[in-house]
């Protein structure tokens, strides 16, 4: 499985990356949203995460990709826009690595894809300190 990660802090798509991959996926980071539509259009991605509110235009390319938005911006409107932008699912931070991984399972598993069997423990992904 091929997972996109658009996210403007280095240190957490890093370590997201560091984490999906060492679940088996197939992890490719970008680091800005206009690199993360053009990358998106190539169309080789099982899965979109998203940082920035950029599901729309990726929708309006008929990108069917699923999309986890992956945020700080936690309203009910915010969380409201992006669904309504095209994310499948909408996470804010931080976030437990238990439920990130559980929402990729259950995005990939709507998709018609086998998802790895995901084994996690209690680790959970600190946004406040940038660590894990």
């Amino acid at each position: 499985m091929k997972i996109l990660i658009v996210e403007d802090e280095k240190l957490l798509a890093d370590s997201l990356k560091t984490l999906l991959e060492s679940k088996g996926f197939d992890v490719e980071t970008v680091y800005d949203g206009i690199s993360g539509a053009e990358y998106a259009e190539l169309g080789v991605y099982d899965l979109l995460i998203l940082d920035v509110m950029m599901p729309g235009s990726v929708r309006a390319r008929r990108c069917g990709v699923p999309i986890l938005m992956l945020t700080a911006r936690s309203s009910l409107e915010d969380r409201v826009e992006g669904l309504n932008a095209g994310a499948d699912y909408y996470l804010t931070k931080p976030f437990d690595t238990r439920e990130l991984l559980a929402c990729i399972n259950a995005l990939l598993r709507r998709q018609g894809a086998e998802g790895n069997e995901l084994s996690y423990g209690n680790t959970a992904l600190d946004l406040s300190s940038g660590t894990l």
